[in-house]
């Protein structure tokens, strides 16, 4: 019988893979987008389609009963509040002051005035608010047409009068111009969405900006 010697090679040990902080595992991907932050994403880009093509002309043949008075506070769910423009029109949202009976408010908030109009969205959202506004991009790229929003590349830091800090980006179409804002805190995305007709009104203009502003939130609700 015949030995046979059999020589086992001794590899070197493997390096473990490490992704790079922006790496998304495959089984999180839609067509190249991670599935995590698409959703909060296409909500905020569908809200700024409609809000630039499809409200305005709503806005301009249907006058609002609810105006913004002097102390009002538009509160939204999970302790997420902002102060509206006195004499803007409510057309979505609840002030703090009426709670709804379920005791939760709701999401959203829409304001409009003159052919502009504001509206603020919270959900939860696993990413920071830089990542929202990219993720937003990507979408609008996507579903570009003639007729519907192109975000810019270019954006910018904010921060509210409370220290929320987030970014903000200008966006525009054939008929419209507008800004989208992303704001994240304790795991709450905060998604202004506004837009207007390019000659609209520096008083209208400053307005948005005071609300954007305004936004804060109460700790320890909705954690």
């Amino acid at each position: 019988m015949t030995e046979t010697e059999t020589t086992v090679r001794d590899d070197p040990p493997r390096t473990p893979f490490e992704p790079e902080d922006r790496w998304v595992p495959v089984d999180r991907r839609w067509f190249g987008l991670d599935r995590v932050t698409i959703i909060p994403a296409a909500i905020v880009l569908a809200v700024a389609i409609v809000m630039s093509i499809l409200i305005p002309a709503v806005n301009n043949s249907v006058a609002y009963d609810d105006e913004v008075v002097a102390g009002d506070v538009m509160e939204l769910k999970d302790g997420i509040t902002f102060v509206p423009a006195v004499g803007w029109g409510i057309t979505d949202g609840v002030r703090e002051t009426d709670a709804p009976v379920s005791g939760s408010f709701p999401q959203r908030a829409t304001l409009v005035n003159s052919g502009a109009l504001f509206t603020v969205y919270t959900a939860p959202f696993a990413g920071d608010a830089n990542a929202l506004l990219e993720q937003i991009k990507k979408t609008s790229d996507a579903l570009a047409t003639a007729e519907s929003l192109r975000v810019s590349g270019e954006s910018s830091s904010i921060t509210t009068a409370s220290g929320i800090r987030g970014v903000i980006t200008s966006y525009s179409n054939s008929t419209a111009d507008g800004v989208i804002a992303a704001f994240v805190v304790d795991g709450k995305g905060i998604e202004v969405v506004s837009t207007g007709p390019s000659d609209v009104a520096p008083t209208i203009t400053d307005d948005i900006a005071h609300m954007i502003v305004s936004i804060s939130h109460r700790a320890g609700e909705g954690s």
